[in-house]
């Protein structure tokens, strides 16, 4: 297990768990070879949808992961649907350590699209996978309109840590 040190102590990696909240764990699907090279780190990732503030779960919504390259290329990563519980399996992704940084904590940036029929489009744009880490996003779904035309989308943009200033 490895150890970090943050401010003047030594602390381990948990992942984070929520209190007073049953957590069913789903298996995770196996995926091909190629995407996750064997010399790489892995973080998990957990994707619950709701809507009505998180009263309900959003069935059969597609959750779609993936990666902006350099160039404006997306490399897609994972694209699932939920169960009626409003879940989909944990998802597996590689964290890509740059050999030329020098920061202790290290991380690789992912987006997720997440669509369902009758619902606002959600995007959620630069979050963060560190290695060995579960992270888990619960995604609040806003019905459409009545009448409602087009594709209207809501995005949430994850800013840079203040962290990320001190890792330099």
């Amino acid at each position: 297990m490895d150890y970090y040190k943050y401010n003047n102590r030594y602390i381990t990696p948990k992942p984070y768990t929520a209190k007073n909240m049953m957590v069913k764990t789903l298996e995770t699907p196996s995926q091909p070879p190629s995407e996750i090279p064997e010399s790489a780190e892995t973080g998990t990732l957990t994707v619950r949808v709701f809507t009505a503030l998180g009263a309900l779960p959003v069935e059969n919504a597609s959750v779609t992961v993936y990666r902006m390259l350099e160039g404006g290329e997306v490399q897609s990563y994972s694209q699932q649907t939920t169960d009626s519980s409003g879940r989909v399996p944990d998802i597996l992704l590689p964290v890509i350590r740059d050999p030329m940084d020098t920061s202790q904590y290290y991380y690789t940036t992912y987006s997720m699209r997440v669509l369902a029929e009758n619902y606002y489009t959600v995007n959620v744009l630069n979050f963060r996978i560190f290695p060995g880490i579960k992270t888990d996003y619960k995604v609040d779904m806003v019905p459409l309109v009545a009448g409602e035309t087009g594709a209207p989308e809501q995005t949430y943009i994850i800013p840079p840590s203040p962290i990320d200033r001190f890792n330099e």
